[in-house]
């Protein structure tokens, strides 16, 4: 069940949204749109490679942030129901649904239904999930990535940052991860090349 108080629920969805070991030596930080075409190409072509890698293999932390772009105007919604799932630690499952099921939410007439019927079919508590949403619990979360991103100079998904120093924008390969990647988990670092796929504008 979703925390009840505001503030733990989303204390909570914060820590769901970073995948891998705390002791990783770098982070990957991905700014995303759930309704965004090439976040999508990335999620289909990249992900699951660059998860197995270096995720799961313990290399690197892997951290979710979105930016809802005024132009997908069920972005907002669909980061809503990942990070209120993220509340009972699901956010990455949420995540994989909304991505891979992304023609069939943005095409239906009430996406709401559709992000509970994810909800259910995660074995996430109704009741809560649907105040999650309908109160905008994660509002604050929400704004303050928007906030963030906006104040970084970035107006574009999927854009990444590597190590707190190399971005890559688009829906890049996987050879362009591995090339920015291993020059930073080995000594000395070289600049990541741009990846071919997007990105996608607002």
């Amino acid at each position: 069940m979703i925390p009840a108080d505001p503030s733990v629920a989303m204390e909570r969805a914060d820590k769901a949204r970073v995948r891998g070991e705390d002791d990783a030596s770098i982070r990957l930080v991905e700014i995303s749109d759930f309704q965004c075409p090439f976040c999508r190409q990335f999620y289909d072509d990249t992900y699951g490679a660059l998860d197995s890698q270096y995720v799961l293999s313990g290399k690197i932390k892997y951290v979710w942030i979105s930016y809802a772009s005024p132009s997908h105007p069920l972005a907002w919604s669909a980061t809503e129901a990942a990070f209120c799932a993220g509340a009972v630690g699901m956010f990455w499952s949420m995540h994989d649904l909304l991505f891979t099921r992304q023609d069939q939410w943005t095409g239906a007439d009430d996406p709401y239904s559709v992000f509970v019927e994810y909800a259910i079919e995660l074995g996430i508590e109704l009741g809560s999930f649907e105040d999650c949403i309908r109160n905008d619990r994660m509002a604050p979360l929400q704004s303050r990535d928007y906030a963030n991103v906006i104040q970084a100079g970035i107006n574009s998904t999927p854009y990444f940052i590597v190590a707190d120093s190399m971005a890559i924008r688009g829906a890049a390969d996987i050879g362009t991860f591995q090339a920015a990647l291993d020059s930073v988990l080995a000594p000395g670092s070289r600049e990541a090349p741009g990846g071919p796929g997007g990105p996608d504008e607002p």
